[in-house]
């Protein structure tokens, strides 16, 4: 309760990250359909956003300035659904600095990391259609292996996607 007795509602925020391929979006969409109210907020599409100069988190440092400021906007969206009382599922790769930054913006935050094994992640990654190269791919997937700032990482190289999210659900996230 705050000062004024009013019950206060703390809607959870979760972010999903790992590597390209390892699950996020679908498993994100699942998860929200188990929640009573959620948002779904993907950071490439809030980084995407910034179209002139467009750099990726790895092109130097107005890479890195943008990937900073992509995680900005990103916590605004949800400090603002989390308001209005909506589950906030954010999905993004992220890397110990960028957990840091959430962390301190958020307060109360879950970081998830989907880690399949390395050649499954990229069996999934060749099937699909992808904006960054094999060689991007490789140098992300070693970023969220070598990621330190996590609350669960989930080895999901042979669950589906409804078996992850169900693993999620029974975290009580």
């Amino acid at each position: 309760m705050n000062p004024e007795g009013i019950r206060t509602i703390t809607m959870s925020i979760t972010i999903l990250t790992g590597p390209a391929a390892s699950g996020k979006n679908t498993i994100s969409k699942i998860l929200a359909q188990k929640k009573e109210r959620c948002a779904i907020i993907d950071v490439d599409t809030i980084r995407q956003t910034y179209v002139q100069p467009h750099k990726a988190p790895w092109d130097g440092e107005e890479g890195e300035a943008q990937q900073l400021l992509g995680v900005e906007n990103a916590c605004l969206l949800a400090m603002n659904y989390s308001k209005q009382n909506v589950d906030v599922v954010i999905l993004d790769v992220i890397t110990d600095e960028t957990a840091n930054l959430y962390k301190k913006n958020l307060g109360e935050v879950k970081i998830i990391l989907f880690l399949p094994t390395f050649t499954e992640a990229q069996k999934r990654f060749k099937k699909r259609p992808h904006t960054i190269t094999d060689e991007e791919f490789k140098m992300i997937y070693r970023w969220e292996e070598n990621l330190t700032i996590f609350d669960e990482k989930i080895d999901n190289t042979t669950l589906s996607a409804e078996e992850t999210a169900d693993k999620i659900a029974a975290m009580g996230i």
